[in-house]
């Protein structure tokens, strides 16, 4: 019966190491017997990968399975006990509530109406922003429960956000990225790909939705070169671990495309704007078994040969530098 147990706050977000008051007013549509009230507040990064696994039976016959494995880092769990005693074992609980049938057991009978409880959150200091991705999510989330002898026992949850810090624009720099880099060519560019050179620059490294950047694309190529179109991208990559199994999930948005022209003889430079989309996955973000990463994404297409591409890594905020704090659900 979630609907008689309202769990309030005046704050839509925590924040960081200060403390957030809650309210948990519980209503009782009669005298109802009680062994405890009970509040765990939860915030973890949970991580899941996809992995498969390959058996063969006593037959010879292989079977190949895809399986999931799941793991929570905790960042902050602690318990409340908000009336009554502090809950027992399954074995505990069953005998008690035999008790109760009979008269007996540990509870305490609860008035009719509403009654309020009193609780203070706390998150430790640099902990890190509410998200929730394909593969991984950062989570905060208050339970409360009531402890029922011989009945279901009442329940509710409430999560709760927390926002990046504001970034103010002396926190960003310019950043520029070559192709192909110290380590050269690739086999399959070599093999594959045009002789050709890149260099793109950014004039900022990190960047809100919503925002806008400026960037400059320098082609070389020691002969003439044709192009079928420049196209640029924000990618990001979420990468995560669960019990030593690794995954990872692509977003990509289109920013459009360079204006160039078909031929380019030896060099050619071109200046654009990015202007960052909403996002589909989370913004830029890391923990102890994850990392969400983004990139601006230029790529040559070259008819008949491997397309030469360059990725320019940037930090992606929420959108606007403020970082509004969002309304908890």
């Amino acid at each position: 019966m979630n609907s008689n147990i309202q769990i309030r706050s005046r704050q839509v977000a925590l924040t960081p190491d200060e403390a957030t008051p809650i309210q948990v007013v519980i209503r009782f549509d009669s005298a109802t017997k009680v062994r405890g009230i009970h509040a765990l507040f939860h915030g973890a990064e949970r991580t899941e990968a996809t992995y498969t696994v390959t058996t063969t039976d006593a037959k010879g016959k292989t079977r190949t399975e895809t399986r999931t494995a799941v793991e929570h880092v905790d960042i902050v769990r602690e318990e409340f006990l908000l009336f009554g005693a502090r809950r027992k074992g399954f074995f505990s609980r069953l005998g008690d509530s035999m008790a109760t049938w009979f008269g007996g057991g540990s509870h305490q009978l609860v008035e009719a109406g509403e009654h309020e409880f009193s609780l203070t959150l706390k998150i430790p200091d640099r902990s890190p922003t509410s998200f929730k991705g394909k593969k991984c999510e950062v989570f905060y989330r208050l339970k409360v429960s009531v402890d029922l002898p011989i009945k279901f026992d009442w329940s509710a949850s409430k999560d709760f956000e927390v926002t990046p810090p504001k970034i103010e624009y002396h926190d960003t720099a310019p950043v520029h990225v070559v192709y192909p880099d110290e380590s050269g060519r690739s086999f399959w560019d070599k093999t594959f790909g045009k002789d050709v050179k890149l260099n793109v620059a950014v004039d900022r490294d990190t960047l809100a939705v919503g925002e806008q950047a400026l960037a400059m694309l320098t082609v070389e190529s020691p002969e003439p070169l044709t192009v079928d179109r420049m196209d640029v991208s924000l990618v990001g990559r979420e990468s995560t671990e669960a019990h030593g199994h690794r995954d990872s999930h692509i977003y990509q948005h289109s920013l459009g495309q360079i204006d160039a022209p078909s031929v380019i003889s030896s060099q050619s430079v071109h200046e654009f704007e990015i202007v960052v989309p909403e996002l589909e996955g989370p913004p830029t973000q890391s923990g102890e078994k994850f990392s969400i990463d983004w990139s601006i994404e230029v790529r040559l297409h070259i008819p008949w040969a491997k397309d030469p591409t360059i990725r320019v890594p940037v930090r992606i905020l929420p959108a606007g530098r403020d970082n509004p704090t969002a309304t908890a659900s």
